[in-house]
């Protein structure tokens, strides 16, 4: 019993730091209308761009490509999808609209644009 105590722990431990994996290399910009969204009937795809422009999935460098191919193979295996692009101040506009252009191209129309929520007094949150 100890031994599946210690195995579900050790599961959650390794899940938690590969679902934060790829974050800390984007910093978001700040915006007065940002919201949080959580739904759990729809998966979730968060790409981050760089400031240099490269596109990150779960911590994974991917090209245009690879992006397209990605969400093709999602989309067929679940139901709903939606992409939560999460780009970084620095970076070029272009580049977070080519992943928009991408995701239309395969079939996704949910796509958000993350940002960090400002408070009355200015700072991010």
């Amino acid at each position: 019993m100890i031994d599946m105590t210690f195995l579900l722990i050790t599961f959650f431990i390794m899940s938690i730091r590969f679902g934060q994996q790829g974050e800390e290399r984007v910093k978001l910009p700040n915006a007065d209308q940002a919201t949080s969204m959580t739904d759990q009937r729809v998966e979730l795809i968060a790409v981050n761009v760089t400031k240099d422009g490269r596109y990150l999935i779960n911590g994974v460098e991917q090209s245009s490509s690879d992006f397209l191919r990605y969400v093709r193979a999602r989309k067929d295996e679940s139901k709903k999808i939606e992409i939560v692009v999460r780009g970084d101040r620095g970076s070029e506009f272009n580049a977070v609209q080519r992943i928009m252009r991408l995701s239309a191209e395969a079939g996704v129309r949910d796509v958000s644009l993350a940002a960090l929520q400002t408070t009355d007094s200015g700072a991010a949150e």
